[in-house]
């Protein structure tokens, strides 16, 4: 008699730009009528729009925005991480599964003293308590350490907020202070995640990264940018939203 032996492939956990889903089943669409599992591998971006299949390459990853707006991931300045982590975040199908999602990489978001929430690493406008702050490091790498790169830390006492201070951190640590400057915000677009967050949400999200270009740009002229911050540090002032009107229906996640 011959037996056959069904041979089960080892299940892989499924990633989003390398971070694993916490028993997430995420899918995205497949031709616009069925649906598939979305499993990455590490340091593997994935376009899905429900409007076009056609491959697309990292360095121009045409999205549909909330508002159905096309934008170029190319003219965003994104820094490597952050385009893979949009990418990776529009391909999620459903604002329940990106929601989750980021409160998932809130958790894994390393643990601060309490010697960085302090006033002057406070950002304001923000609807949970936010601190975030910087260090400048030579480049991991750079045997002539002339390449100097940002790696931020930072907490809130919001699960939603945390998760985007995280996508944040994640996606500019590494990233040199003229890079960080060049980030356009409309990205949060681009990754759908505007979506699932209330105005006072996106002011918030806003104000975070207006503060990381603050606090990059200080720690490369050694804290000493009031010169030449003077006009960029109120540009990034002017940038702080303060207010925000409530949608109805959408609840003001923490």
């Amino acid at each position: 008699q011959n037996h056959q032996t069904t041979m089960r492939r080892p299940s892989k956990p499924l990633l989003i730009a390398g971070i694993p889903i916490a028993g997430l089943a995420l899918a995205s669409y497949n031709g616009g009528t069925s649906v598939s599992a979305w499993s990455p591998a590490p340091h593997t971006t994935t376009a899905t729009s429900r409007r076009s299949q056609k491959p697309s390459s990292s360095s121009s990853v045409v999205l549909h925005s909330a508002i159905e707006d096309e934008l170029d991931l190319s003219s965003l300045h994104l820094t490597p991480q952050l385009e893979m982590m949009v990418t990776a975040f529009s391909s999620i199908p459903d604002e329940k599964t990106r929601h989750k999602q980021l409160l998932y990489m809130a958790s894994k978001l390393p643990a601060v003293t309490d010697d960085v929430r302090i006033s002057e690493n406070k950002v304001p406008g923000c609807l949970s308590t936010v601190h975030v702050d910087c260090t400048l490091e030579p480049k991991e790498g750079d045997d002539d350490q002339e390449t100097m790169v940002v790696n931020y830390f930072g907490d809130s006492d919001g699960l939603l907020t945390k998760g985007l201070l995280a996508l944040l951190i994640r996606g500019l640590n590494g990233a040199t202070p003229e890079e960080i400057q060049n980030v356009d915000p409309q990205f949060i677009q681009a990754a759908k995640i505007s979506q699932t967050l209330t105005p006072g949400r996106n002011n918030g999200f806003l104000n975070m990264l207006a503060v990381m270009k603050k606090k990059a740009l200080d720690a490369a002229e050694g804290g000493a940018a009031d010169v030449d911050a003077a006009d960029g540090g109120a540009e990034e002032q002017s940038a702080i939203v303060t207010s925000f009107e409530e949608i109805d229906g959408k609840p003001m996640y923490n």
